[in-house]
């Protein structure tokens, strides 16, 4: 242990480094017990009185750093109210002395034991003898953080000094500038006014905060500790409604910055109102509502051109209806003001006041559902009344509804009305709206979907029939019994229309949940009875809604029952067969898990499936598709293990020679689990999918897709099957035979080869080199090179539908780089098609990857976009604007070669694509430096003008944009 003496300490005053090092040793010293920290301060005596200055500094400093290395724990009541005692009579001193002062007192308030009686003595000392803001800008910080440490700990303690401490903040915080402070002291003085009164201090204390409202700061993007403008903006509202003395003040101050031409300002004064009205007593409140409305007013009604503001003023709006909601005097008060204001111009559409009149009645709804609701819905519905009583005679139809509002008219009505009905449904009023107001609405929107219904589709107004079904889906609850009769039969009537695509399915599946018993016998049963009389178009629909009830357990039976009678039965006409086959796979569309296996369960779906397809009724491709769809959807929710029972119970099968028995095998294992082996069926697979690959039973266009669907299932098959010698075997003995299929010239082979390749490339198998090496050996066949060319395209392409369970992290790069090796020299040839196949290869490689190579391909993009290829072309400049977008180096020093280019490209006329990727490419180069542009500027210019009267319009509004990036190019840059 070093004795603590005056020598000692001196030599640790050399510096500030010094300092520290010399207090933590004294601190450590102190806590072992080897002196007291009174002793401490007798020893420091010489310089803590000293007549230097910096001497009574550097003493006073060395103190507070031994304090802050003390343990908080460590010292006791009697030695920190002596420690406190010192500090207090070091306020006194001169001013260089009281930040080293400050940093006692911060040191001291975070020990354990400090008396409740020290915070008001350091409240009094410093208020008295020193100002806050004479100090610097991180002394001021730390004084700051003593108040709000004090506040926190020292309530009770300064609260009995009365307002002295409240009134030593108030000068404290007084011309504060910095914005760090400023943010620190924003965040904890809500808190701290929240707790200590302010009595006759509040006008003074809020005139604190209001000088710096609204926030008039930019934030520097070089400050490391980045405070942005909003940021404080919404901590110094929060101070401006922390107290309930602010109120008077406040509003006021709101107001009159809302008349302020900055957007800025304005946004500040509207979420300060709506802050306000949030922390305020309702009652209190409502006394400002009137001055409140004439502001918010101008704002919103007819409207501000900006639409923030717009939406911020509503916002406000609505939050004070809603918190006044709890007191429906004053709410009712409020909202007769409000809609006093804006209902006369809520019925004329046309008016110019018609929009931000029913942006406020929606606010005014969400505020008090019921009383503003039932006004406005009567103020509608005095300009919505029918000319007669709704007819339901037999014959009779309903005459067209008045004058009053055309068309669009009503359409925009029948939406705010629609919305009005929706925000009262979600506030839990819906049903006590005044149920004669919308019965009578209710009967006005039947009579709009009767009108002219039996008229074709051209002459209905499919928009206006929509916006009536929108208001009668938001208010199926209130729906009369009258009007639901009459819906019913008007339901049936749009679903059963022979020409007209109107969805009710949304307003069917309410009145569903509502009245189960009244729809079944209403609509469900007629639509059910009547099915086989409807055209197939109208069954199309039928089942549409029928299907959305499904969830229902009442009807899902019935529903069912339809649906599969019409889809497994026998003597069943095949178109529509095919529209319940549709309708089994909208219902496996669900997201329903549960459904999916419960309708597999109690229907046996997959035995049906299996049944049709595989019967002695031969099925056209459309309905076998949506079987193999079907199968496909299913399997892939069943567990695993009834995933392999079903696998192997039909697979063995199969005669995959067949189109019925191929689509089963396609629903089989489309989407079989990765974990079940196909290795007792993988040889014979091979061999028949091979087969059916290369031709086909029929011919046309169903052999096509008959040749596809093998193909797609051979790169299912090779993907997922086990990496062994037995497996491999086959796969060499496969590839052997369509090699000497290519030797007979068989395009088939070539793409069959194709699709294994992708599959294997994917699973990352290593036969997949050799089928490349052989496609690559093709790209020169003179009868084969365009479909080797195509393979490239199918092994590189992402096929979204199909389903590869194996995939080896990183096949991209691998074939990349596969790709590139084997090619070679090859690419520098005259062929066409080494660079084409090289170019759909390059395009699903990782961006990452391409930039790693770009020295070499750099050279092949290049000349890619002087070939004659439009696929290769569009890929190729796509590739080059993403290295270009992003000012890649390689192409900088090539411009000499890309911007003629995609000039020449610009007037390609094969295909508007490749022009607007050129264009666009040449409006990115212009991102580059100035001076590297600047000498080709003028021929750009000059050879855009042919695109710019292009017959197509893309192309021109792409060429536009281009010449004037150009055009600009050096007009105000410096580089």
């Amino acid at each position: 242990m070093t004795p603590l003496t005056q020598n000692s300490i001196e030599e640790a005053f050399v510096n500030n480094e010094a300092l520290r090092q010399a207090a933590a040793n004294v601190s450590r010293n102190v806590v072992k017990g080897f002196y007291d920290i009174s002793h401490v301060v007798e020893q420091m005596g010489f310089a803590l009185t000293s007549t230097t200055v910096e001497q009574r500094v550097k003493g006073t400093m060395f103190l507070s750093y031994v304090l802050q290395e003390i343990p908080k724990d460590y010292l006791d009541c009697k030695q920190l109210e002596f420690i406190t005692t010192f500090y207090t009579d070091r306020c006194k001193d001169q001013h260089s002395v009281i930040p080293a002062v400050i940093d006692g007192f911060c040191a001291l308030l975070e020990m354990n034991e400090l008396p409740e009686s020290s915070a008001p003595k350091i409240m009094e000392a410093f208020f008295k003898h020193s100002s806050c803001q004479s100090h610097q800008r991180g002394e001021r910080a730390k004084w700051f953080k003593i108040l709000k440490v004090s506040a926190e700990r020292f309530e009770k303690a300064l609260m009995r000094s009365g307002t002295d401490f409240m009134f030593g903040v108030i000068n404290s915080i007084d011309g504060e500038r910095d914005p760090r402070n400023l943010d620190f002291v924003f965040s904890f003085m809500p808190d701290l006014l929240n707790r200590f009164p302010l009595f006759h201090l509040g006008e003074e204390m809020f005139e604190i905060f209001a000088c710096y409202f609204p926030i008039d700061f930019t934030p520097s993007r070089d400050d490391p500790s980045y405070i942005s403008r909003d940021e404080l903006a919404h901590k110094l509202s929060n101070c401006l409604v922390a107290a309930p003395d602010f109120l008077e003040f406040v509003v006021p101050l709101a107001l009159e910055k809302l008349q302020s031409d900055l957007i800025v300002a304005k946004l500040d004064a509207i979420e300060l109102l709506r802050k306000a009205a949030l922390k305020f007593s309702t009652k209190s409140f409502s006394e400002h509502f009137d001055a409140i409305w004439t502001g918010l007013k101008t704002e919103i009604f007819p409207g501000s051109d900006n639409t923030d503001i717009v939406t911020a003023g509503l916002a406000a709006l609505r939050t004070i209806f809603e918190k006044a909601h709890a007191t429906p005097d004053i709410s009712h008060s409020h909202q007769t003001k409000v809609l006093g204001t804006i209902l006369s111009h809520l019925t004329d559409v046309n008016q110019r006041l018609y929009n931000p009149s029913t942006a406020i009645a929606l606010v005014c709804v969400a505020g008090d559902p019921l009383f503003a609701g039932e006004r406005i819905l009567d103020t509608f519905l005095l300009k919505l009344t029918t000319k007669s009583a709704i007819i339901d005679g037999d014959g009779e139809k309903p005459v067209s509804p008045t004058a009053t509002y055309d068309d669009e008219q009503r359409i925009k009505v029948y939406g705010i009305m629609s919305q009005l009905f929706k925000i009262t449904a979600i506030k839990n009023c819906l049903e006590k709206l005044n149920k004669s107001v919308c019965e009578q609405i209710h009967a006005d929107t039947i009579t709009v979907l009767r009108f002219n219904i039996d008229a074709n589709a051209e002459k209905q107004n499919v928009d206006l029939k929509y916006a009536a079904l929108s208001v009668l889906s938001e208010s199926v609850p209130q729906l009369s019994e009258k009007n639901r009769a009459l819906l019913y039969k008007v339901l049936i009537q749009l679903i059963t229309h022979n020409s007209l695509e109107l969805e009710c399915v949304e307003l069917l599946e309410l009145l569903g949940a509502c009245y189960p018993i009244e729809v079944q016998s209403n609509c469900i049963d007629v639509l059910i009875r009547n099915f086989t009389i409807y055209a197939n178009f109208v069954k199309r629909k039928v089942l549409q809604h029928l299907l959305r009830l499904v969830i229902h357990a009442a009807f899902t039976s019935r529903i069912l029952n339809l649906v599969c009678h019409y889809a497994f039965d026998k003597n069943i006409s095949q178109d529509v067969r095919l529209l319940a086959l549709e309708a089994i796979n909208m219902l496996l569309n669900s997201d329903d898990t549960r459904l999916i296996v419960d309708l597999q369960t109690n229907n046996c779906l997959i035995s049906k499936l299996a049944e049709l397809a595989l019967g002695d009724t031969p099925l056209a491709l459309p309905a076998l598709e949506q079987i193999a769809a079907a199968f496909s959807r299913i399997e892939e929710h069943l567990p695993v293990s009834e995933q392999y029972i079903i696998a192997t119970e039909y697979l063995s099968q199969l005669k995959l020679q067949s189109a019925e028995h191929l689509y089963v095998a396609k629903g089989l294992l489309s989407r079989l689990h990765r974990d079940i082996s196909l290795d007792d069926f993988f040889e014979w697979l091979l061999n028949d999918l091979t087969m059916q690959s290369l031709s086909g039973d029929v011919v046309g266009k169903d052999k096509e897709k008959l040749g596809t669907v093998a193909r797609e299932l051979l790169c299912i098959l090779v993907n997922r099957a086990e990496d062994n010698g037995e497996n491999r075997k086959h796969l060499i003995n496969l590839l052997a035979l369509l090699k000497n299929k290519i030797k007979e010239e068989n395009k088939m082979a070539v793409e069959t080869m194709a699709w294994l390749a992708k599959g294997l490339v994917i699973s990352g198998s290593e036969v997949a080199d050799n089928i490349i090496e052989t496609l690559i050996d093709l790209l020169e066949h003179p009868s084969l090179s365009a479909v080797a060319t195509r393979a490239f395209e199918i092994i590189s392409t992402e096929y979204g539908e199909l389903f590869l369970p194996k995939v080896k992290f990183l096949y991209k790069q691998k074939l990349f780089h596969t790709v590139l090796t084997k090619l070679g020299n090859k690419l520098e040839a005259h062929s066409e098609n080494y660079l084409v196949a090289f170019i759909f290869v390059l395009k699903t490689a990782p961006h990452a990857v391409q930039k790693m190579n770009i020295d070499k391909i750099g050279p092949l993009l290049f000349k890619s976009l002087d070939c004659d290829n439009t696929t290769m072309l569009c890929i190729s400049l796509d590739i080059c604007q993403r290295f270009v977008t992003a000012g890649d180096e390689h192409f900088l020093r090539h411009l000499n070669h890309i911007i003629p280019s995609c000039l020449q490209l610009s007037k390609y006329q094969k295909s508007m694509k490749v022009r607007i990727g050129a264009l666009s490419l040449l409006h990115d180069i212009t991102k580059y430096p100035t001076r590297v542009l600047l000498i080709y500027k003028l021929d750009v210019v000059l050879e855009l003008a042919p695109a710019l009267d292009d017959r197509k319009r893309l192309v021109r509004n792409a060429a536009v944009r281009t010449r004037n990036a150009w055009f600009l190019v050096g007009s105000s840059d410096t580089n």
